[in-house]
């Protein structure tokens, strides 16, 4: 794969949860060096593999991540990027030729706090992918066709109900999924992972309303 434009990758991907493995993500880097290959790794703490060593090897290849998932942090609109110390520098000229007070030290300060107390978010982490899990298997009994999700939610579709009539249901059930009425994905429901007691609730609502 060689664009010779910049190339942007989320990986894990959304909304559909699927990976790329490190291999292919090299040979992508790899074969656009006279170009920026950017991965968004935004889910890539729900069962993803970093490709954050790769910027050991690759001075074309920034890694983008945030707080907003894993660390439970969307509130503070708070990331970070990983690269080479080149791509690095440009990336700080920009920012002082813009805006060089993007974070206030309250938001700085959690995301420091977060940093330190990594062992519990990867833990609440762990608890999510087993809650995926256990939604993605009963989906799978009830006969829904799922993608092999590393991310925080699930992306189910079935033969039995329009994924936007079971969007419909579900909210009269005040259980809300996402419903995308686009090209390719319009049957597909994007289901974020709550907690087992709120997964029980919807894989329970899915059964009455496809009965």
């Amino acid at each position: 794969l060689n664009t010779g434009k910049n190339v942007v990758i989320a990986n894990p991907n959304a909304p559909t949860g699927m990976t790329l493995g490190l291999d292919e993500i090299e040979k992508i880097v790899a074969s656009n060096r006279e170009a920026v290959v950017l991965i968004d790794e935004a889910y890539v703490d729900f069962g993803g593999e970093s490709c954050i060593p790769l910027t050991k090897k690759y001075d074309n290849l920034i890694v983008c991540c945030t707080y907003s998932k894993s660390r439970s942090l969307a509130g503070a609109r708070l990331g970070f990027a990983i690269a080479d110390k080149g791509l690095i520098s440009d990336l700080e000229k920009i920012k002082y030729s813009t805006n060089p007070y993007n974070i206030n030290r309250l938001t700085m300060a959690a995301g420091i706090a977060a940093i330190k107390d990594n062992e519990y978010y990867m833990n609440n982490c762990r608890v999510i992918e087993e809650n995926r899990e256990y939604t993605l298997a009963e989906l799978e009994k009830l006969g829904f066709k799922c993608t092999d999700s590393k991310a925080n939610f699930v992306f189910a579709s079935s033969d039995k109900i329009p994924a936007s009539a079971l969007a419909a249901e579900l909210r009269k059930k005040g259980i809300l999924v996402r419903y995308f009425n686009k090209a390719k994905i319009d049957n597909y429901l994007r289901i974020t992972v709550g907690s087992a007691e709120e997964m029980q609730a919807l894989i329970g609502a899915i059964k009455e309303i496809t009965a």
